[in-house]
């Protein structure tokens, strides 16, 4: 993707599906398995950009190659763009296909 490694801010606790979340807790980095969780936990905190338990200091992803779906498209579709101009060889998914995608992880 020619990643700049600029993008450490949108890196949030997300929501992620129960196999994400099992699957990064198992790592050390819980997710919130649903959005009712994700909002209760925002509401407990101070500010709601509390950063991803899996971003290290350096900025980049400690669980890079667990990381939920929702990340892996960040960037990489065309409804959610890298602000810093990265663009994944190939070009963008389609916001179609990108939806396709989350509609198959959800039934995994």
């Amino acid at each position: 993707m020619g990643c700049k490694g600029l993008c450490q801010e949108h890196c949030t606790s997300i929501a992620g599906g129960r196999r994400e979340a099992q699957r990064m807790a198992e790592a050390g980095f819980p997710l919130p398995t649903s959005v009712g969780a994700l909002m209760r936990e925002r509401v407990s905190r101070v500010t709601e950009a509390e950063p991803c338990a899996a971003l290290g200091d350096d900025g980049r992803c400690r669980a890079y190659e667990l990381r939920p779906l929702i990340c892996r498209l960040w960037g990489a579709a065309e409804g959610m763009p890298c602000e810093h101009g990265c663009v994944p060889e190939g070009g963008r998914l389609s916001d179609a296909d990108a939806q396709l995608l989350i509609k198959r992880s959800r039934r995994i």
